[in-house]
């Protein structure tokens, strides 16, 4: 498993792997009886980490299964399932919507690729 997967989703994976251990966290605060501040707090980190995740996932679909859907002559339904997909995704479609860079996990100016720490 994994070793056919793109740079960008095994990006998406290792996102996703660092968003389960930190909600393991935040299951622990809340069990703890945490300040909610702080617990609303890491839920908001959550919540970004995975919306960078499914930017990440967003431009390895186009890079990959759309742009072959385009070729093979199957555009307008990629379109429409693409659409379909990320409408109710304001931070995909939204004004403040980053689509480049580190938001994607491009690399970073210094060459080296986009950490989950990276901001976008």
């Amino acid at each position: 498993m994994g070793e056919d997967l793109t740079d960008k989703k095994r990006a998406a994976l290792n996102r996703l792997k660092t968003v389960r251990g930190h909600l393991d966290g935040i299951i622990r605060m809340v069990e703890s009886d945490a300040y909610c501040v702080d617990v609303m707090k890491q839920i908001s980190a959550v919540q970004s980490s995975l919306e960078r995740a499914n930017r990440v996932m967003l431009h390895n679909h186009l890079e990959t299964c759309f742009s072959a859907a385009v070729i093979d002559g199957r555009g307008q339904a990629a379109i429409e399932e693409l659409i379909d997909a990320v409408k109710f995704t304001p931070a995909l479609t939204g004004p403040q919507a980053q689509l480049t860079g580190a938001a994607v996990g491009e690399a970073a100016d210094d060459g080296e690729p986009a950490t989950a720490g990276s901001r976008g």
